[in-house]
């Protein structure tokens, strides 16, 4: 490894953008790369901007990837004119993307045989500032590769961590991150405490900064958290960045068998307060006893038509066991009888876009209703007291895992299906039919 080379990033957004000007202000040169062509570049006679990631392969020995999501990964390193076309051995691939860690594990054993190797490094901001290189990295993959690129690494963080294998070091991120978020729903449930019972905010953060509550959260307690306690920050890149995150680890964690349930309820819950505030989602929670809604439909006919009949008699309201069901109606044209079918489900909003799943409990069998919907993607959605008509699309891939990771998140009885059937359970976007 040639350390006059320069050090490649690709992803120049806030955090490799912070990198790469880093880098530069020590006297290093960086080349790179960012999928959006107006994103500022390093304003430096050290920075040189590439075409591609396999022109950033070409000139460069360590290559930092900071894009967003798996599948950018992927393709950044074995997609048309990806690393992996140009690197040559001995290059090592840094991929600090927060990532599931089995797509670092796999894209690690697709480079090892031309003799590239992959580190999983992910960040964690100090106490301190990123522009002054205080950055801890938590590494997976071979220490001797760590070894021979510390001095890269060294150049934009102050604190390394090895910790293992590849993948592990995605692992103690994903922990890291779980820690982080559940500290965050808690404080913002104190905070919650203090300003109903009077308690100046000002003494409580001062009181538990001292004492044994404290955390980096508290620490860093700022805006966004002041915003959770009012009337949230609405839609916003870091609700979907946390969001994200715990789909993530809760969607790991369920591959390793796990039952989470402190974890799980910060999925459930973090993202509705940051985005709606406290008040509001603690408003329209649903307790822990109630009857679950829906995933595939209610069996019993006579049943399912009772609830039909009384969310379309009160406005999209039910009472008793089943009054925080969060639930649409969905109305399919039989594949056989072709008549209407009208089935009460759970479902997810994105956005103006909604979301079904048919896991129908983790059976072996998917739910009439999604059959009718193969047959006719042609349906009629009801949400409380508005009825409009919808195309419904499958979604597949990258796309469909994100939003049932999501789902896990927020109801962890979706990876208990998921665990239950050996069919991948179908999740389905309901768009309106005029847009």
């Amino acid at each position: 490894m040639n350390s006059d080379r320069p050090i490649g990033v690709i992803g120049l957004g806030e955090m490799g953008g912070t990198i790469a000007r880093r880098i530069l202000s020590v006297g290093h040169r960086v080349v790179g790369l960012d999928d959006a062509p107006d994103r500022p570049t390093p304003d430096s006679p050290l920075f040189e901007r590439a075409a591609h990631p396999a022109d950033v392969a070409a000139r460069c020995d360590v290559v930092l990837l900071v894009v967003h999501t798996d599948e950018q990964v992927r393709d950044v390193v074995l997609g048309e004119r990806g690393l992996a076309e140009t690197a040559r051995p001995g290059t090592v691939v840094v991929v600090h993307s927060t990532v599931d860690p089995s797509t670092c594990t796999a894209l690690a054993d697709a480079l090892a045989g031309s003799g590239v190797a992959l580190l999983d490094a992910g960040m964690s901001r100090g106490r301190g500032s990123m522009r002054d290189g205080v950055l801890t990295l938590f590494v997976g993959g071979d220490a001797a590769t760590l070894e021979g690129a510390r001095w890269a690494l060294h150049l934009y963080s102050n604190n390394i961590v090895h910790a293992g294998p590849a993948g592990n070091g995605m692992v103690l991120k994903l922990c890291n991150n779980l820690l982080l978020h559940s500290h965050r729903l808690a404080m913002l449930e104190v905070a919650h405490i203090a300003a109903t019972a009077g308690l100046p905010r000002g003494a409580l953060l001062d009181g538990v900064r001292s004492s044994t509550g404290s955390s980096w959260v508290l620490e860093h307690w700022g805006s966004k958290d002041d915003d959770a306690l009012a009337d949230g920050i609405g839609s916003h890149p870091f609700v979907d960045r946390t969001t994200r995150e715990i789909a993530l680890a809760l969607a790991y964690a369920g591959r390793l068998g796990l039952a989470l349930p402190a974890i799980t309820a910060t999925g459930t819950h973090l993202p509705g307060v940051l985005t709606e505030g406290i008040t509001t989602h603690l408003g329209t929670s649903t307790p822990a006893h109630e009857e679950a809604a829906p995933d595939g439909g209610v069996d019993d006919p006579v049943e399912r038509q009772h609830v039909v009949d009384e969310y379309r008699a009160n406005g999209g309201r039910l009472g008793g066991s089943r009054a925080g069901w969060e639930i649409l109606l969905l109305t399919t044209t039989g594949a056989r009888s072709g008549l209407p079918r009208t089935t009460p489900l759970a479902f997810q909003r994105e956005g103006e876009d909604l979301f079904v799943f048919a896991s129908d409990g983790g059976r072996d069998k998917a739910p009439d209703w999604y059959h009718n919907v193969r047959a006719q993607p042609k349906v009629t959605v009801e949400l409380g007291t508005r009825t409009w008509e919808a195309t419904a699309h499958e979604l597949t891939g990258a796309e469909r895992e994100r939003v049932y990771a999501r789902q896990v998140a927020r109801d962890p009885q979706y990876a208990r299906y998921a665990r239950s059937t050996a069919r991948v359970i179908p999740v389905l976007r309901l768009r309106e039919a005029r847009r």
